[in-house]
């Protein structure tokens, strides 16, 4: 039997308590549950590209259209994702729900509670089908802020229902241990301190054309750019995460424009020869 999305969310705000009350408080358990994981290749690598804020292939399904902003609504959500889901039930591309920022997240109580059960809602009302959430730890006007040791609970239940797309702004003036760098911070904080699975994780770029004064994307140097997105692919699966994803912006007044046909070419082109390397030990899904 079916339940309604208001039945979901009402269910998940009886659990979340519980799970979260109940979590190790280091997260010990997790992480010895994902110790093999983590010290392997993951079994399945997800390509995600991101088309609602400029061109990229359309392998995702955006519909944070359909959430309010900082996800205050959740019950409203849900039931508008999973209608769309139910009138499209062959459609099995991962849905894209919207921003968490990380200075919110460990700000704001309400927050935190209103995406968990947005999250967990939409999880259950479409049976099981991957939902997306990009987080970021930074933005231009906020200095990097990794979520808090506190909410790690918080943090593991909308893991455990969704899978986290992890902003780096890998641009075009870094170095190849800069970029592996910021990759290695994802899955030491997230993964290693904070004991989320690294199924749960997967690695984002923004792929913009961006002036030098940017802090992401080409930053004016596009071909260099290029090969940082290989590297940061490679790096993504090299330390375990569960996929890799781009967004792009469209042309805005702060002098950015949309991501060069040069930049997916370099893309697809490190993503073949990362299928070429590991034919045998991964399934490969996404590519457009």
């Amino acid at each position: 039997m079916r339940l309604s999305v208001a039945a979901l969310v009402a269910l998940v705000a009886l659990v979340v308590p519980v799970a979260v009350g109940c979590a190790a408080p280091d997260g010990s358990e997790e992480r010895a549950a994902e110790s093999a994981d983590a010290l392997s290749t993951p079994k399945a690598f997800v390509r995600s590209d991101q088309v609602h804020l400029g061109r990229a292939p359309s392998n995702t399904l955006d519909l944070q259209d359909l959430v309010s902003a900082d996800f205050t609504h959740p019950a409203a959500d849900a039931a508008k994702v999973v209608a769309r889901h139910r009138e499209h039930p062959t459609d099995a591309r991962p849905i894209y729900l919207g921003n968490i920022h990380s200075w919110v997240y460990n700000a704001d109580a309400r927050y935190r509670a209103d995406l968990n059960a947005l999250a967990a809602a939409v999880d259950a009302g479409t049976g099981g089908r991957r939902v997306l959430f990009y987080f970021e730890e930074e933005n231009a006007s906020t200095s990097p802020q990794p979520v808090a040791e506190a909410h790690a609970g918080n943090l593991r239940f909308v893991a455990s229902h969704a899978t986290l797309l992890m902003a780096t702004y890998n641009n075009g003036q870094q170095s190849r241990a800069e970029a592996d760098a910021t990759i290695a911070h994802m899955k030491s904080w997230y993964h290693g301190r904070l004991g989320l699975p690294m199924a749960s994780l997967m690695i984002d770029l923004d792929t913009s054309q961006t002036p030098s004064s940017a802090y992401y994307g080409s930053r004016g140097q596009l071909m260099s750019f290029n090969v940082v997105v290989g590297w940061s692919l490679d790096a993504a699966y090299r330390q375990g995460f569960a996929g890799f994803h781009t967004m792009g912006n469209s042309g805005t007044a702060a002098g950015t424009s949309v991501a060069s046909d040069s930049t997916y070419l370099a893309l697809d082109a490190a993503w073949r020869n990362l299928e070429r390397a590991h034919p045998r030990h991964t399934t490969f899904s996404g590519v457009r």
